[in-house]
């Protein structure tokens, strides 16, 4: 059974939260706050399992909350709920960076039932890869063994692109891993990070702010620079193309989800099968599912690839690492404080 505290300032929210979250048999909601005073203590007075959490309650005082319980001595995965208005979406990237596993967004109009319904879908998909993690971290005895570094030989010289693809837990691995690139590395990153829609242009200006690389939101038709870093826009996939001169460029586009996905790391990854270099880098972090194995195992059939996965120990969810990694595509397996090195390795700089 998995305990839930559901803090929201809205009684109505705090209501619909704890209905959603009662529809599944393994999550129990064991307490309700109304502010974060409220929600500190309770969680001095009771053990929880995860933290359903209005992201904004007037005040930035829940990204503190985020960061003390979202630390390595509490490890108590915090579920962030947002809006997608301008104000909600600062302090929903900083609470991703704090720690926040996930961020659902709520609909404008519950009265809408396509909505409603979309809502509900993400935070019980959320709740599982919580669960999926804390059964994780309990098969370990609640103690994180050493990373260890797994590696097999390259026989690849040098690379055209970086390809990355992360989901749960993602933000904050990117927020850690970015910031250690060197400033020259020669190509372009491209990034899917499982998103909603209006979040990543604030993450993206974020990382760019603390990084040596030029980090950015993909925009459609641009050209992909070397020592750059484009992040797929929330809700829209994306693939990598070529325009006539044979220059790698963003194609961001609406259309159906793919596995439920908008952006999807398959897409991205065989859509790379298409342009004519031949030698890329994909890196695969925290997230749950398998979003990426498809693509990858397809693009090694036609391509040179060397494949980099973040191991479990500093996985918030190990998902779609482990799942690259058990179909024998992984090459590398280091932990996130050691991602950015085995690329600049791998890259040569």
């Amino acid at each position: 059974m998995i305990n839930v505290l559901v803090v929201d300032d809205s009684a109505l929210m705090r209501k619909r939260l704890c209905d959603i979250i009662t529809q599944e048999p393994q999550f129990s909601v064991k307490g309700t706050a109304g502010d974060i005073r409220s929600a500190k203590e309770l969680l001095m007075q009771k053990s929880f399992d995860c933290i359903v959490m209005n992201v904004y309650l007037g005040d930035w005082s829940g990204i503190d909350l985020i960061q003390k319980f979202c630390s390595k001595n509490t490890m108590i995965p915090v579920i962030a709920i947002s809006s997608a208005v301008r104000e909600d979406r600062e302090v929903t990237v900083r609470a991703l960076e704090a720690g926040a596993v996930e961020v659902v967004v709520r609909p404008f109009r519950f009265n809408d039932a396509a909505e409603a319904d979309r809502f509900k879908r993400s935070l019980l998909r959320a709740l599982r890869a919580v669960s999926s993690r804390n059964r994780s971290y309990a098969q370990t005895g609640g103690i994180k063994r050493n990373g260890i570094k797994e590696t097999k030989r390259n026989m690849i010289s040098s690379f055209s692109l970086v390809a990355l693809a992360c989901s749960t837990g993602g933000p904050q691995a990117l927020n850690r891993m970015i910031p250690m690139l060197p400033p020259h590395l020669g190509v372009p990153v491209v990034v899917v990070q499982h998103m909603p829609a209006g979040f990543t242009a604030s993450l993206a200006d974020r990382i760019d702010s603390e990084s040596r690389v030029r980090v950015r939101e993909a925009m459609d038709g641009e050209l992909l620079l070397p020592d750059c870093v484009y992040i797929a826009p929330g809700g829209r996939h994306f693939e990598v193309s070529e325009d006539g001169n044979r220059h790698l460029k963003a194609c961001v586009y609406d259309g159906p989800p793919v596995h439920n996905l908008r952006p999807c790391a398959d897409v991205m990854y065989e859509s790379l099968c298409r342009v004519s270099c031949d030698n890329i880098l994909c890196v695969v972090l925290t997230g749950m599912g398998s979003d990426g194995t498809e693509g990858i195992s397809q693009l090694k059939k036609c391509k040179n690839i060397y494949t980099i996965t973040q191991d479990e120990d500093s996985c918030v969810v190990y998902g779609m690492p482990r799942s690259v990694k058990e179909r024998g595509l992984s090459d590398e397996t280091v932990p996130i404080t050691e991602i950015a090195r085995a690329i600049s390795k791998e890259l040569g700089v």
